[in-house]
């Protein structure tokens, strides 16, 4: 049985010595500094006290502070559920199984776990390597590339391509990828404001609304298509594991709303976190020369002139560092938990129901665990690095029960991308170019010109 929850709009006022974190106003809590300066207020909150009170109007919530805080809200499934983060994420595809907590999610864990071990991932390499070869074989010397859109593109055609097997229309591959990202764009404000704000009749509220009716569309198409197939002759894809799958509880095949939504989640995590840290790493790669240049030496040793292959991949030493430092500074905005339980944390009583929140970003970005944490450096990622960090000190794919599931898949794609690129071209951005970070629950870049000169 599913562990009894409290309603997800159950939030309580505080009455314990939890400090408010800077910039509260009386009534309206932190909404003001919030929208003043998105980017780095999770960084303004971490303060030395272990646990703070953030509020937004009537949304109230504990935020962590403590690297061992933040690590035990993670992996203790018995005092903390899925918060309201999750609620609101999956709210947009359904409320599937592999989005909730308990033994729900751990049963959907089991049936999902194939689709993504490491002879699965090894055998999508292949496809992952020559869908990036055609796309940056098709780059003109000198000439401008929108590298965020062709890097997005990518991620998108290849994680498709691993979880449904079959190669999509390029239109179909693109209607689902902005989807995505539009949702992901608005899931920290529906997760900080009042429910009632994302549900007024609003023009951009209702081509949200639009846009996600539209992409329920096509998955539906999809999986109407592969029941009248039947499964794949050969292999097996994510799409024909929910397509086996029966409900925890009830015995019953999951519906195709059901699979449906399992589907767009697994689809929503791969895409957001790939194809935005891949398009920073590509950034700090074309803004630090010296990084490129160790990255262009790495792959000629590695590759000499050939393609990326599983079995090279652990020695791309240098091209993990970088992903590991990119997954580092650009990390997402917020997640939460929920207490199942009354629960003491720091020395401070947090009754039951309580939404505890705790920011990547900020930890990632602490001064006191990472010196001049704003550079990007990626010998801080070496293998004499770092090992007296605490735990909860850097978790850029989460840890516990809920730690991502397709970790090693994004690790894969993504080196095997930036090794691909770095072995082909030397990139630099586009003269007169200025680049920012646009505000989103994982930030990402606003655009990325680049203009690429063979190697």
């Amino acid at each position: 049985m599913a562990t009894a929850t409290a309603p997800p709009t159950r939030l309580h006022a505080v009455a314990n010595p939890a400090p408010p974190a800077p910039g509260h106003l009386p009534l309206i809590g932190h909404a003001p500094a919030l929208l003043r300066r998105p980017l780095s207020f999770f960084e303004h909150t971490r303060t030395t006290d272990p646990l703070v009170r953030i509020g937004f109007g009537p949304v109230r919530l504990y935020l962590a502070n403590d690297p061992a805080l933040v690590h035990r809200i993670q992996v203790d499934t018995t005092t903390f559920e899925r918060g309201r983060f999750f609620e609101r994420l999956a709210a947009n595809f359904g409320n599937p199984l592999i989005a909730s907590s308990g033994a729900p999610h751990q049963h959907q864990r089991r049936l999902l776990k194939p689709a993504f071990n490491r002879r699965a991932v090894r055998d999508h390499t292949l496809a992952v390597t020559q869908e990036t070869e055609a796309r940056i074989g098709a780059w003109r010397p000198g000439a401008v590339v929108a590298a965020d859109e062709e890097i997005s593109d990518l991620v998108a055609a290849v994680v498709l391509r691993c979880l449904f097997t079959t190669q999509l229309p390029a239109h179909t591959v693109r209607d689902i990828r902005d989807t995505l990202y539009a949702i992901a764009r608005r899931l920290l404000a529906r997760t900080v404001f009042p429910d009632a704000l994302t549900r007024l009749p609003t023009p951009g509220n209702r081509r949200f609304a639009a846009q996600v009716g539209r992409f329920h569309t096509v998955v539906d198409t999809l999986i109407r298509e592969r029941r009248a197939e039947g499964p794949l002759p050969e292999g097996h894809d994510v799409l024909d594991a929910l397509l086996g799958t029966v409900h925890p509880e009830t015995g019953r095949p999951l519906s195709d709303a059901e699979i449906r939504a399992e589907f767009l989640m697994l689809l929503f995590a791969a895409l957001e976190t790939t194809s935005t840290s891949l398009n920073w790493a590509v950034f700090e790669t074309a803004t630090r020369q010296d990084v490129q240049r160790r990255l262009q030496d790495e792959a000629d040793q590695v590759l000499g002139r050939g393609p990326v292959s599983y079995a090279k991949l652990p020695e791309l030493t240098f091209t993990r560092q970088v992903l590991d430092e990119t997954l580092r500074l650009h990390a997402p905005m917020l997640f939460t938990r929920r207490t199942v339980t009354d629960v003491t944390l720091a020395g401070i009583r947090v009754p039951a129901g309580s939404e505890i929140g705790y920011s990547p970003r900020a930890m990632h970005r602490a001064a006191d665990l990472y010196p001049h944490p704003h550079t990007f450096d990626p010998d801080r990622a070496g293998p004499d690095q770092g090992t007296d960090r605490p735990r909860g000190a850097y978790f850029p794919f989460g840890t516990g029960p809920h730690r991502c599931i397709g970790e090693h898949l994004a690790l894969t794609l993504m080196t095997t991308a930036l090794a691909t690129l770095a072995s082909r071209w030397h990139v630099r951005i586009a003269p007169g170019t200025t680049i920012r970070e646009a505000n989103s629950s994982l930030p990402h870049v606003s655009h990325l010109p680049l203009i690429p000169t063979p190697r």
